[in-house]
């Protein structure tokens, strides 16, 4: 059992909202009180990598899909936004022979992956 630390800033959320965030509030009090520990104690950060911060639990999730040609990534891609966007091609080949990051913006573009590469 865990408590939310600030109910106040969880009056204005939705239904929903508050759901993800007391979700969100246990998984964070879980790490802390178990698994941290743990790491610590091994010394996980040394040999693996640094223990984690609220704030990559607070952030959206990356998602990364990898596979053959004409298996549907696309289409997975398209069905989970409910629309096409920049740069998606479809076909019996071959047609993405490079990587693609769908991000959420206010306008819709297209970033060379490349350029996302290097950039800061």
């Amino acid at each position: 059992v865990f408590a939310v630390s600030d109910t106040s800033a969880m009056a204005s959320f939705t239904e929903a909202e508050r759901g993800h965030q007391i979700v969100i509030e246990g998984i964070k009090d879980i790490y802390r009180n178990t698994v941290r520990p743990i790491e610590a104690a091994t010394k996980f950060d040394i040999f693996h990598s640094n223990m984690l911060t609220d704030a990559e639990f607070d952030a959206a999730p990356m998602v990364l899909l990898v596979g053959p040609y004409s298996v549907g990534k696309t289409s997975f891609i398209k069905y989970i936004l409910g629309r096409g966007f920049p740069g998606e091609r479809i076909g019996p080949e071959p047609t993405t022979d490079r990587f693609m990051a769908v991000m959420y913006g206010d306008q819709d573009k297209t970033v060379p992956g490349n350029a996302l590469t290097v950039a800061p």
